[in-house]
């Protein structure tokens, strides 16, 4: 992902909260497999729980950005053992007498609202000058991290229980009325679930976000985006109005007048 300083999210807790909020990842590997593509993606429902150490400024840092795994959080998943991607990850583990991949993975997480941009709301500097262009507004976060596999006996059993009660926890209240549990199933077809799917657990080593919310404009073809979606009046419209308001600060308009 290209991140431009207008546009960078880089504080450590804001990424995690961004992860909470949509916590639909797509996550990537590539794995040389005789049977399957080398790159692979799937969209996968993540977890994320923040390390005990949050002085993250003092972490060692390599040549590219990366801190040891683990220290900016761990992302927990889980995906179908059926899965092509799932299947070559297994080889993989398998062949290497690991349960960790060889190799890191990247998991990019994208905000659910984000928007076209059209020229015909540009009313300033950029309609004076001739330099419009389409653009689009959105917001996402990517993860690079270390991951380790669990597929088999106690410890699968155990981290996938885990993984389907908290994940229960974290999305059932953001479905209006009683919310399900998982005592509301039989423990039968839990266990049985459980045997067709197989735990991700992520050792973050990498996060950053790209927010693009017109930071880079000038307060009139700002202003104009904004009465543009206003103009709309729909409930889309209106969540990006106030996601262009949060990263307001900053905009070149801004800047000049302080």
């Amino acid at each position: 992902m290209h991140i431009r300083p207008h546009f960078a999210e880089i504080d450590v807790p804001t990424l995690h909260q961004f992860i909470r909020a949509n916590p639909l990842g797509m996550v990537t590997t590539a794995i040389q497999h005789p049977t399957f593509d080398t790159l692979q993606s799937s969209h996968i429902p993540f977890l994320i729980d923040a390390p005990e150490n949050t002085a993250y400024d003092e972490l060692a840092v390599d040549d590219r950005g990366h801190r040891p795994p683990g220290s900016l959080g761990v992302l927990r998943g889980h995906m179908g053992r059926n899965n092509p991607q799932t299947r070559a990850i297994l080889d993989s583990v398998k062949a290497s007498g690991s349960n960790e991949l060889a190799d890191p993975v990247l998991v990019l997480f994208t905000a659910e609202v984000h928007s076209y941009i059209t020229p015909r709301w540009y009313t300033a500097a950029r309609a004076e000058s001739g330099k419009l262009a389409p653009t689009w507004q959105y917001s996402g976060v990517q993860v690079y991290g270390r991951l380790r596999v669990h597929h088999t006996g106690e410890d699968a059993s155990n981290y996938l229980q885990r993984q389907v009660e908290d994940l229960t926890h974290l999305l059932e209240p953001r479905v209006p009325g009683k919310g399900w549990e998982i005592s509301d199933a039989s423990p039968r077809f839990i266990e049985l679930i459980k045997k067709g799917i197989v735990g991700l657990e992520l050792s973050i080593t990498k996060i950053e976000g790209r927010i693009k919310m017109g930071q880079d404009e000038t307060d009139g073809d700002w202003q104009g985006v904004v009465d543009g979606f206003k103009a709309e009046g729909t409930e889309k419209s209106q969540k990006m109005v106030d996601m262009m308001l949060e990263r307001a600060k900053g905009r070149p308009g801004r800047e000049a007048e302080q």
